[in-house]
């Protein structure tokens, strides 16, 4: 960790951040120069570029404390980016003292070096999208394509695939414990911090056969390490920056760890719904089989890295008391996220999320499926590989929605949930389930299959349903084909739902990640 040599060159080093802000390298048209800190780094943010200079600072995993070292880190991340985003990476940018003035220029005692790249429009990037409600579907399904491409031709190898052995992943969870068994009580509860650890010793005795096999079959890729929504930005394409230079084991990696990652930030970041959707995507590009198996395992390890790093700022001095709070807070979130995909459901267990049109139900089927490690088998999907172009906007109750399409739908709509249970002892179905003879059909699915039941109704304010239908239609979102007056007819036939202890009548107003969070919670305590 930090030494006092490391707290005085940092001290040194802020100063020296503050005198670049205001140096004359910056055009007019670039002030204010704005400071952002990480615990790594510090970024100047000028309005068409950016500076970004590595903290004089040794966390074991990474050691910046000398010139050379961070030259070298400078380097490595301009070539390594540039794979992504081949026209933002301008080049190492020295750093030097003249005339007692700290300044960008290749004239003067070198100082310390500096990543230069372009600024990219704040608008676009994909942390702020989310935030704001702009993000769609076909904005996450071009992400998923860009990285899948990605990997395609990523650099792999003998160097490569030693970073995603069973024997380099216990190491890097027994270093993760190691470095956050001082957090406990402060940013994690010690009975998660046990609880996670024994699961993720249990799920690595019983799996060390498959990601031996992901070895052998060539899916460790030499990736980026760090896929999350503050490292991507959506415009004319789609520039995944800011990946890991400073240790290649946490660049180099099974690309289900780089799609389990984004999954679990856009959970963070409560869309939930999109991070299941993303992996859906990805895998879709993809003839990885086993990616779905391998979500749960490292969706807990990216959100318990994350969970750590943000535990690093309790301890750092240039972080202000409100800073450190705030830290604390959102590693309580990602910890706590990292609990929940370390608890999936010990029974095989058919759900089922159904209500009416525009009461959320997809949303909260894919949640449910990504914190659990489940498949979601939609009844929108099944009907448009049945019906293909027969699937489209029409009247209640016509073309595809028929009575006799409609049982058509609902027959391939279990059987394909059959499969999905076969294969991972649990499966969401996705359908609005009105009629008590679909709901019986796939009850007794489960049933035969020796599975548990259990059906989550969505309820929600016919206002708020107008509200999301509308919205849904302005972004173009998604396979429905439901109106504000399918939902009317919906509403005026619907009969009263009773499922006993199997039901839950889940009211969905609430935010997306707290709803899907309660129903999960519900499962696991029917779950006996």
């Amino acid at each position: 960790m930090t030494t006092n040599r490391q707290k005085t060159d940092m001290q040194e080093w802020l100063a020296e951040v503050s005198g670049l802000c205001s140096s004359p390298d910056w055009t007019q048209d670039e002030l204010p120069v704005e400071i952002k800190q990480t615990h790594i780094s510090a970024l100047l943010l000028g309005r068409r570029r950016v500076l970004k200079l590595k903290k004089p600072v040794d966390f074991g995993f990474l050691d910046y404390t000398t010139l050379e070292k961070r030259r070298r880190a400078c380097e490595a991340e301009v070539a390594l980016n540039r794979r992504l985003c081949p026209d933002i990476y301008l080049g190492v940018q020295p750093v030097v003292e003249s005339g007692g003035q700290f300044r960008l220029s290749e004239e003067g005692r070198v100082v310390d070096y500096g990543v230069l790249m372009k600024r990219l429009p704040d608008d676009f990037m994909l942390d702020r999208m989310v935030a704001e409600g702009r993000v769609t579907e076909a904005i996450i399904d071009r992400v998923a394509e860009r990285l899948h491409a990605f990997h395609k031709t990523a650099r792999r190898g003998s160097d490569v695939d030693r970073h995603g052995s069973p024997e380099q992943i216990r190491y890097n969870w027994e270093e993760n414990f190691t470095q956050t068994r001082p957090y406990t009580g402060r940013s994690i509860a010690a009975q998660d911090f046990d609880l996670i650890r024994d699961w993720v010793e249990v799920w690595l005795d019983s799996n060390d056969e498959l990601l031996r096999s992901r070895v052998r079959e060539g899916w460790i890729r030499d990736g980026h390490g760090d896929v999350r929504c503050e490292s991507i930005n959506v415009t004319d394409g789609i520039c995944i920056f800011d990946c890991i230079e400073f240790n290649d084991r946490f660049r180099c990696d099974d690309v289900a760890s780089e799609v389990a990652f984004l999954a679990m930030d856009l959970d963070a970041r409560a869309r939930p719904d999109l991070g299941y959707y993303f992996s859906e995507r990805y895998h879709a590009r993809s003839d990885d089989h086993q990616l779905f198996a391998l979500l749960p395992f490292y969706r807990c390890y990216r959100a318990y890295v994350r969970g750590k790093v943000l535990s690093f700022r309790l301890d750092e001095p240039e972080f202000s008391k409100s800073e450190r709070e705030a830290a604390a807070a959102r590693a309580a979130n990602y910890f706590d996220l990292a609990r929940r995909y370390a608890s999936p459901l010990k029974q095989p267990t058919v759900i089922a999320v159904g209500g009416l049109s525009g009461t959320g139900k997809t949303s909260v089927a894919r949640a449910i499926a990504g914190e659990l490690g489940l498949r979601v088998a939609s009844s929108d999907v099944v009907r448009e590989l049945v019906f293909g172009d027969a699937k489209r906007p029409t009247g209640f109750g016509k073309g595809a929605y028929t009575p006799e399409a409609g049982r058509l739908t609902y027959q391939k709509l279990v059987e394909a949930g059959r499969s999905l249970l076969e294969e991972n002892r649990g499966v969401v179905l996705d359908a609005t389930f009105l009629r008590g003879d679909a709901r019986a059909l796939a009850r007794r699915m489960a049933e035969e299959a020796g599975a548990r039941w259990r059906f989550i109704e969505c309820r929600l304010s016919p206002e708020s349903v107008r509200q999301r239908l509308e919205h849904r239609a302005a972004l173009k979102e998604g396979l429905s084909d439901a109106t504000w007056e399918i939902y009317l007819r919906q509403s005026a036939e619907h009969t009263h739902i009773s499922d006993g202890s199997a039901h839950l009548a889940l009211d969905t107003g609430g935010s997306l990640a707290e709803v899907s969070r309660g129903a999960a919670d519900w499962l696991r305590a029917k779950d006996l």
